[in-house]
């Protein structure tokens, strides 16, 4: 795991270097989009890093880094994926600093903010978890049908909202809120219905609030959607496991 881990680093930009000027940055941004259209996103990740060594002012090619490290860092094995993650949000926060109105920028960083976050305790990185919602949003002010951005924040609003309100409000997390949650993880699923990961997340958010019919319902959704995703293997899992143990009891 080590070598997987110091192949994604950014690191190895000088080593890519070499095969980068073969090629033309057009080339390695449609071939890194090829490889990770057929889920590749190892690959995908080493061919957009790249290009970003061949033009360091390429947004593209820096946010689509963050995007497929984040996707390796969702079916890496958990002791690896910490620094994983990391390395997305420096990709991430690269594409922003060359372009601050780029909606999948904000986006790929709130999504490895959110799991760095995760990683370190909420409470205990509430700065983190402040600004997963701050690029969440800000995602939105730039694209209000960012179906991710919508996920993420349904998904904030029940994290941050286990811990008593009192305890949230001198942290700058008192804003959490179960309407919200519900809200915006149903947006999310309004605007792409057949994601099974929304309906999986919504199942969670009414398992915690106890709407345990609803909950039953989004995770036999899980079940019945087709997967679109290999993703969609681990999330049709979680399902099972959370429908199996509400039907027993």
């Amino acid at each position: 795991m080590r070598k997987v881990i110091i192949l994604l680093g950014l690191c190895c930009f000088l080593v890519f270097a070499v095969n980068a000027n073969s090629q033309t940055m057009a080339e390695l941004i449609n071939r890194g989009d090829s490889l990770y259209a057929i889920f590749d996103y190892v690959e995908s990740a080493n061919v957009y890093e790249q290009a970003s060594v061949m033009d360091s002012t390429n947004e593209e090619a820096f946010w689509k880094t963050a995007r497929s490290l984040n996707l390796i860092g969702e079916t890496t094995p958990k002791d690896s994926q910490e620094a994983i993650f990391k390395s997305a949000r420096g990709a991430a926060e690269y594409a922003i600093s060359l372009n601050d109105n780029n909606a999948e920028s904000h986006f790929q960083l709130a999504r490895s903010l959110g799991k760095i976050a995760l990683f370190q305790g909420i409470f205990k990185s509430a700065s983190l978890a402040k600004k997963v919602k701050k690029e969440a949003e800000h995602v939105i002010e730039i694209d209000s049908l960012h179906d991710g951005a919508w996920h993420i924040l349904g998904r904030w609003h029940r994290e941050v909202g286990k811990k008593p309100k009192f305890l949230r409000v001198p942290m700058g997390l008192g804003s959490a809120n179960k309407e919200d949650a519900l809200a915006f993880m149903q947006k999310a699923i309004d605007i792409k219905p057949d994601y099974i990961n929304h309906h999986l997340e919504m199942g969670l958010n009414y398992k915690k609030f106890k709407k345990k019919d609803l909950a039953i319902a989004e995770f036999q959704r899980c079940l019945d959607l087709p997967k679109s995703v290999p993703l969609d293997d681990k999330y049709k899992e979680e399902a099972k496991k959370y429908l199996d143990e509400m039907i027993d009891n």
